[in-house]
């Protein structure tokens, strides 16, 4: 048995923590993989149509940085189709398949981030409305 005045570590804990919304994680894991995505696609551009296809991904930065559900919501379908971009072209040519590759895998990270954002802000709100 415990005394009373001994409290366990996790008690401790949770009595001091600042609760965050499990959305709010993802919504920053959303941004960062999109802003690297961005970042990686400049820095391999190839001629103009590479500069475009980079700057694509700017579109949705200032819905991403207010937190827009419906932004989010949009970006994923974006972000799907470079992800479906790099698979075919890292299928297509086997010297960038590693590239290719790894930035459809980081490509689709960010999809689901982008997707779970949307789900769990919308879980949240039906929360906060019915409690």
């Amino acid at each position: 048995m415990r005394s009373p005045g001994s409290a366990r570590c996790s008690d401790r804990v949770e009595a001091g923590a600042v609760k965050r919304p499990l959305s709010l994680y993802m919504r920053i894991s959303a941004l960062t993989l999109h802003l690297a995505l961005f970042i990686v696609m400049l820095s391999d551009a190839q001629g103009p149509l590479g500069l475009i296809g980079a700057f694509v991904l700017l579109l949705p930065l200032p819905g991403l940085l207010r937190g827009s559900e419906y932004t989010h919501a949009w970006a994923s379908m974006l972000v799907a189709f470079y992800c479906a971009l790099w698979l075919a072209e890292g299928w297509a040519e086997l010297s960038a398949r590693g590239p290719a590759f790894t930035l459809a895998a980081l490509a689709a990270f960010d999809f689901v981030s982008l997707v779970l954002y949307v789900r769990l802000r919308a879980r949240e709100r039906t929360a906060q409305t019915a409690g």
